[in-house]
């Protein structure tokens, strides 16, 4: 798909007139609702990979999309019938095929998910600087035939190395983690603002697809992962692409280190690497929580409209001549101060270890250390629920995944008891399911 999408819309090499007619904006566009739909449909579309349906539906909608622009270089008066439809099937498509491999990509440890997504970010620029050399007959082809060969390579890795019992269920949590959206969503609209001018003087070395940028930044990842993550997990480095961009934004060009061209380099790397580390924390939370995965990758895929808000705002403050000559200056040093207290203030220890219990490639906390984490979050809730100790015991049961039966036998009591315990728990709280109530204890940390 990287390749697929850097050859049709962010980097053709070869006339794209149905593309080029709609504009990768409304193809961005159509892509983020369609995730958001399927992120509001999760509990009934998960598992997709599951769908016999989805995989030729890729191939077809991308496929069209790619043929669309084949038929209008040979038929011009095709053109402008095609746009609608060439640009919804491109985008629904693309939606469809992320969210397909991210829901793979959350049945795996968060070792694989990295190196197979550095790998797919290695693979892709390459194939993308390959194909740039064929003749256009030919890649025209190639385009057509990408997304059928990604999806029966999505379709396989499912069916015949994904076990039964790693796969996704439909879920109906709604554990969001909003702050490391709006921490993503931050760094983008910064990073596009402040390379809008040179990202479209030098399109193959920034941008968010097959770009040098995505090279360096794929294989550093795959390097820290494969000869440093057992004694640097990527996890106590969440700070070091906020680094980078404030690097990027104020150090290098106050030190005029390469001009502009190497402050928007260290820009896009910095949001490129966090986007590998949201990925990887997307993908645990889907493991280890039992969100749907298709629920929280939809939502990010929406943010990639937050670059084009800051590029039309770099656009439009070069219009009004805001500060004069200062404005780079005076919007940078801004940037890097929201930036500095926005990632001091939610990226913090609390939230990555205590509350998500993080540890990417790393040691995660001990048994006794969850435990104690557990027992600590029902202390909380039964103290603020008035509860009983005898309710506080089964309500640190219930936490810990025991059955009425488990909770009756661990407390020596009859499990009509252990029954009426849990609805007068039920009752204080003001909840209904088990499901609420692991919900509140996520909450409450």
């Amino acid at each position: 798909w990287r390749a697929w999408v850097s050859l049709s819309y962010a980097n053709p090499v070869c006339p794209m007139p149905v593309n080029t007619a709609a504009g990768h904006l409304s193809y961005d566009i159509v892509l983020a609702a369609c995730a958001i739909t399927v992120a509001l449909l999760s509990s009934r579309l998960a598992p997709l990979a599951g769908k016999r349906w989805v995989y030729p539906a890729i191939a077809l909608l991308l496929g069209f999309s790619a043929a669309a622009n084949t038929a209008a270089v040979i038929w011009p008066a095709t053109k402008t019938p095609l746009v609608v439809p060439a640009t919804l099937a491109g985008g629904a498509g693309s939606a469809l095929l992320i969210l397909l491999w991210c829901e793979i990509y959350s049945c795996l440890g968060a070792a694989r998910v990295a190196l197979y997504y550095a790998l797919t970010i290695i693979g892709g620029v390459l194939l993308t600087f390959l194909l740039q050399g064929f003749r256009e007959e030919y890649l025209y082809g190639v385009l057509i035939a990408l997304p059928t060969l990604s999806a029966a390579l999505a379709h396989r890795s499912y069916r015949c190395h994904i076990p039964a019992e790693d796969r996704p269920a439909a879920s109906g949590r709604r554990l969001i983690p909003w702050k490391f959206f709006l921490i993503l969503a931050l760094f983008e609209l910064v990073a596009s603002y402040s390379s809008a001018a040179i990202s479209a003087e030098h399109p193959s070395l920034i941008g968010s697809h097959s770009t040098w940028t995505t090279l360096v930044g794929g294989v550093l990842l795959f390097v820290w992962v494969w000869r440093f993550s057992s004694r640097l997990p990527l996890s106590t480095l969440y700070r070091a692409p906020a680094v980078l961009i404030c690097c990027g934004l104020l150090i290098v060009p106050l030190f005029g280190i390469g001009g502009s061209v190497a402050g928007s380099f260290c820009t896009a790397l910095g949001v490129m690497l966090f986007n590998a580390l949201v990925l990887l924390f997307l993908c645990d939370i889907a493991k280890r929580f039992g969100v749907s995965a298709l629920l929280l990758f939809g939502i990010e895929e929406t943010l990639l409209l937050v670059s084009w808000a800051g590029r039309g705002a770099a656009e439009a403050l070069d219009r009004q001549g805001l500060f004069g000559a200062l404005g780079p200056a005076v919007g940078s040093v801004a940037a890097v101060a929201v930036i500095a207290i926005v990632t001091l203030l939610v990226l913090n220890k609390r939230e990555i270890d205590e509350r998500w219990g993080l540890a990417f490639l790393g040691k995660r906390a001990t048994e006794e250390d969850e435990r104690s984490r557990l027992a600590h979050r029902c202390a909380e809730v039964a103290s603020r629920g008035r509860l009983t100790p005898r309710e506080g015991e089964v309500l640190e049961l219930l936490a810990e995944g025991k059955s009425l039966s488990g909770v009756a036998s661990e407390l020596i009591i009859a499990e009509g008891t252990a029954k009426a315990h849990t609805r007068h728990i039920y009752e204080k709280l003001g909840i209904n399911t088990r499901q609420e109530l692991l919900d509140l204890l996520m909450a409450e940390s």
